[in-house]
């Protein structure tokens, strides 16, 4: 059942566009620091650990209608429990939440040593915590509380040193133009309408609140096109916002894996996990079953290790109740998380991973000059063994006690470390740091070796895959392969020859990369009376460090998608 439109849309169609053309002409970038976008990527892959808060007026019934339990994710309860457009709209009479406290929501963070906060500026309900020009069904027109809720969480975020995002569903269960409300269905398509009504919004948010960190686009099933245009217009307004993938089309900065997910394949994009406390809700459910705050501070630091030594970040959600008041189970999960980082933070923030095979008993992450080992699953016998790792070592120490040196031994290229003396373990996770001098080098899983004629034979079947996670919209994305890897050792020269062959499948410029050096690789068009026919390529005196593993790389050569997967199973490479 379509909604009467509120009097602030009683336009004509012309008039609309004719205002939306004058607001968007006179719109000014945010200023935001001078950085340039790899700057900006790289403060926010640094982060780690953030907060994700999931609040609105669905909050108000907390998985209860009609005195019934409604299962389902429950921020979505107007799908689940069939709920009209016209009943949800009155619970916007009741939203008036005395105990938000936007300074306590940020102090919350900072002391659970989060980096930035992302809320839900408008979820599939359509209601926004903001106030829209574009609609009467806000926050300050619509309810008792008449107060900008994405006003005073940027401010507070500024206040107390965090990022700031904002959470933006591309369907809209209450906006007229968009495709007819029915049920749950995360991935309807955009209606010209609707698209413009959210190009709008967007600019709404990337023009009133500041800088914008990241702005969390998701659902619906845009066009190439309009996932293209939006972005274009963050980009314009802000160009230091990052875009996360779900604004789809591979229009994003990074990648959102699906709901508490991980990935089981390598990534070689910058990636997020977005995590939820409980798996049947990102909103606020008063008959959650919740078990004890330990099991789950457990739980989620061992997900933040698993998630930040595979590359990602992760992005741990809240959900608070209608009245603007935290949950006391989550603030004290956050609160556990925040006393581990107190101690062990330094192993999470701005680290990388290596390539070594990720061992039994937890995680390594590293920084310029120390390892960080994350002992989940202690040994039996008290000795840590830590394979495919060679350096110039110093000292091994727990970082909870930085005065007690860890006895260690290495031997072909393992290390040996003795934690007898190691008393205090921690309850969740100890780390262990190793400090090293000069270059680390890692061993990774897989290595090829040279043949009987001493060449090595570099193929699809035999590379590391390199992935993003792309698609159309939710239902449609699956792993792509952007990079492709070799490790060689045991090269008896310095010199060689390269030779590269592979089935012309029209993929254009590709780059080949050994060690520091990159060549171009630039394929002939298709032609249909070619497509079976070989296309080679030979690159002379290709440089090999002698006593190191050597790294070979391939992607496209057009990296202004770096989103966009490619196959070469007919691949060959010869170095000889």
């Amino acid at each position: 059942m379509l909604v009467q439109l509120p009097s602030k849309f009683l336009l004509t169609i012309g008039v609309l566009m004719s205002l939306v053309y004058c607001t968007r002409s006179s719109s000014k970038p945010i200023q935001a620091e001078h950085i340039n976008f790899a700057e900006a990527m790289s403060q926010w892959e640094n982060q780690k650990f953030s907060m994700f808060i999931h609040w609105g007026l669905y909050s108000i019934p907390a998985g209860v209608w009609n005195e019934q339990q409604i299962n389902g994710y429950s921020e979505q309860i107007k799908g689940h429990a069939k709920i009209s457009t016209t009943e949800y709209r009155k619970l916007a009479t009741h939203f008036n939440p005395a105990y938000w406290d936007a300074d306590s929501v940020a102090l919350l963070a900072r002391e659970a040593g989060m980096k930035s906060i992302v809320i839900t500026a408008k979820h599939h309900d359509g209601f926004c915590l903001f106030d829209s020009k574009f609609t009467t069904f806000d926050v300050v027109d619509a309810t008792p509380y008449k107060k900008d809720i994405l006003e005073d969480l940027a401010a507070a975020c500024s206040r107390h040193d965090l990022k700031f995002g904002v959470y933006f569903s591309l369907i809209d269960w209450d906006y007229e133009g968009a495709t007819p409300f029915v049920s749950v269905r995360n991935s309807d398509s955009i209606p010209a309408l609707h698209h413009q009504y959210n190009l709008n919004q967007v600019e709404e948010l990337l023009t009133n609140y500041g800088e914008i960190s990241e702005i969390w686009f998701d659902m619906g099933a845009p066009t190439y096109d309009q996932s293209k245009e939006i972005a274009t217009l963050v980009k314009l307004l802000q160009p230091n916002c990052l875009i996360s993938g779900r604004i789809w089309n591979d229009q994003g900065d990074f990648v959102v894996m699906g709901d508490n997910r991980k990935p089981d394949f390598k990534m070689g994009v910058p990636w997020q996990t977005p995590a939820s406390m409980f798996p049947e809700t990102w909103s606020y459910r008063s008959w959650q079953e919740r078990p004890d705050t330990e099991s789950k501070i457990k739980e989620k630091i061992h997900d933040l290790i698993s998630v930040v030594s595979s590359g990602g970040n992760y992005l741990l959600n809240i959900g608070p109740k209608a009245d603007g008041s935290i949950v006391p189970f989550e603030r004290q999960v956050l609160q556990g998380i925040g006393e581990w980082l107190k101690v062990n933070g330094e192993a999470i923030y701005g680290t990388t991973t290596i390539p070594a095979e990720l061992p039994d008993w937890g995680s390594i992450t590293k920084k310029k000059g120390k390892l960080y080992l994350h002992v989940i699953n202690f040994p039996e016998n008290n000795k840590l063994v830590v394979g495919g790792i060679n350096a110039e070592f110093k000292r091994a120490y727990p970082l909870a006690d930085s005065n007690l040196s860890l006895k260690y031994t290495i031997q072909q290229k393992e290390m040996e470390i003795d934690l007898t003396n190691l008393k205090n373990r921690d309850q969740y996770a100890t780390v262990v740091a190793l400090v090293f001098e000069d270059e680390l080098v890692c061993t990774p899983e897989k290595i090829i070796h040279p043949n009987e004629e001493g060449a090595f034979i570099l193929t699809w079947d035999n590379a590391v895959k390199l992935h993003s996670f792309s698609g159309q919209d939710y239902y449609s994305t699956k792993a792509t392969v952007v990079k492709i890897k070799w490790y060689i050792s045991d090269n008896e020269r310095e010199m060689y020859d390269a030779y590269l062959a592979h089935l012309d499948r029209n993929t254009g410029l590709l780059k080949l990369r050994v060690n520091n050096t990159a060549y171009s690789i630039s394929t002939p068009d298709v032609k249909e009376e070619l497509k079976n026919e070989s296309f080679n390529q030979a690159f002379k005196d290709v440089s090999l460090f002698p006593d190191k593993i050597n790294e070979i790389e391939l992607s496209l050569g057009d990296q202004r998608n770096p989103h966009k997967g490619f196959s070469l199973e007919e691949l060959e490479i010869r170095i000889k």
